[in-house]
């Protein structure tokens, strides 16, 4: 074991350095980007001539890549092992408060003669991007691989364990090796993973298999298996307790123990009850389409001369949907099928028994005659979704949310879930449309809908626009 150990340490050495030597890297890149941009700023801005040179704003200020690599060490990420997203929020955070450090020395300490604070915020603006952007490549294309995993042994019953195993090493961030799994009750196993044995010989199952972390599935700890895990925590280096309650949302909870009696409790907060919070969401989607709105004005103008020349019939679309709180509202969108689509759509409906369980299972046709062809290169692109920037400024709609629906679906396939979609605004993008969009039946969107509301943040909604490009490229269930 301690040959084992040894091992592991001189494993996480290395994967510290990797990231350190990344770190450095993006830092490094950054300056001389910031150095550049900075030099251009003189041509067309009235800001005081930038006369530094790159080798001493590389030596000289070797200060900032110091108190940036201790920021990141304080924030533990050079030991931390989580999911990409919930590290790169740690990432950016530590950029933000070494930025904000160092912008108050060069400020207090009358330091603007010897480094430009415009340069400052080039500088950290690069390094938001470049260290997030280094770290992923890392983390899934280096620091994935088995050399540096952490054996681990996955703990639970037998009709659960594939479900977790997938979903845990689905995640380099993590960075796991399953060794097999460990039942804790006798059902009989049918899942593809090798059984090291039963939760009663877990201690030699470590030693055998050189174990240094596990993965345990539980509903409900009770006192036999209290002792079990306190064994675990004991003797390995990581323990991970997963609750089979996908349907709670726990992303916005913290764990809390009362030191008189020991009594332990999690306590989730309802985010979308935040007044606060509301007021943000909607000044970033504000925001966010005053921005875009310039450049997006100019690609709506080109496809409404396309749509026009190429059929009858109005540019736009409107549909009515439910929004917040149950207030119907018409969802714009561009027109992308012919006229007598709704006749047509009747005729197909009487006539084609498999096409009429499609519709009633996804709402949607794949092979949809009602289509046009401008409009069938509009759906696949999402492009048919622009108008809706009018919906978010009119404070109808989000940036992301769950998809509007008819008060129908919400009758027929949201049910007692409803509630929850009153919530929020809905959205132009969310969770349905990075997950498989139309590949997903109702039910899984539903789900999708639910979990978005209760595990809402705003960290979540940034990492849910990040991703939408990608979904939308891929043209994954777009049809």
């Amino acid at each position: 074991m301690n040959n084992n150990n040894s091992k592991l340490h001189i494993k996480n050495i290395i994967f510290i350095l990797i990231l350190l030597a990344g770190d450095i890297a993006a830092y490094f890149v950054s300056l001389i980007l910031a150095y550049n941009t900075r030099i251009l700023t003189d041509s067309f801005m009235s800001a005081a001539p930038f006369a530094f040179l790159l080798e001493y704003l590389a030596t000289g200020l070797w200060w900032i890549p110091v108190i940036f690599i201790l920021m990141l060490a304080y924030r533990n990420l050079y030991t931390l092992k989580k999911p990409f997203w919930h590290e790169s929020r740690r990432l950016l955070l530590s950029c933000f408060m070494t930025f904000l450090v160092v912008f108050s020395i060069v400020s207090l300490g009358k330091l603007s003669n010897f480094v430009s604070r415009l340069f400052l915020i080039f500088l950290f603006v690069y390094l938001m991007i470049f260290v997030t952007l280094f770290r992923y490549i890392l983390k899934t294309k280096v620091l994935n691989r088995k050399f540096f995993a952490e054996n681990i042994v996955i703990i639970g019953y037998s009709n659960y364990l594939d479900h977790v195993k997938h979903s845990i090493l689905h995640e380099n961030g993590l960075c796991f090796y399953a060794a097999g799994v460990v039942l804790t009750d006798n059902c009989k196993y049918t899942g593809s993973q090798k059984i090291l044995g039963h939760i009663s010989d877990i201690e030699s199952i470590i030693k055998k298999y050189n174990i240094t972390s596990a993965v345990v599935i539980k509903n409900e700890v009770d006192k036999s298996f209290e002792k079990i895990l306190n064994n675990l925590q004991i003797n390995l280096n990581k323990l991970l307790i997963v609750l089979d309650s996908q349907g709670i949302g726990f992303s916005n909870t913290e764990a809390v123990q009362l030191l008189y009696t020991g009594l332990n409790y999690i306590q989730i907060n309802n985010n979308f009850k935040s007044l606060l919070n509301s007021i943000i969401k909607r000044l970033c989607d504000i925001i966010l389409s005053i921005i875009l709105l310039p450049f997006l004005l100019i690609l709506i103008g080109f496809i409404a001369v396309l749509i026009k020349s190429t059929s009858k019939g109005p540019v736009f679309y409107g549909h009515k949907r439910v929004g917040r709180y149950g207030k119907e509202f018409k969802v714009l969108k561009f027109r992308s099928m012919y006229q007598d689509a709704d006749v047509r759509l009747k005729e197909i409906l009487a006539n084609d028994e498999e096409i009429r369980k499609e519709w009633n299972t996804y709402y949607k046709l794949k092979k949809d005659p009602r289509i046009t062809k401008v409009g069938r290169f509009l759906r696949k692109s999402s492009l048919d979704e622009l108008p809706q920037i009018f919906n978010v400024l009119k404070g109808e709609m989000s940036f992301v949310g769950p998809r509007p629906v008819l008060q129908d679906e919400l009758d027929k396939y949201y049910k007692e879930l409803s509630s929850y979609y009153y919530m929020v605004h809905p959205g132009i993008t969310g969770l349905w449309q990075i997950s498989g969009r139309n590949e997903l039946n109702y039910e899984m969107r539903v789900a999708k809908d639910s979990w978005y509301v209760l595990n809402w943040s705003i960290w979540l909604d940034i990492v849910i626009l990040f991703k939408t490009p990608g979904a939308v490229f891929q043209k994954k269930g777009a049809y």
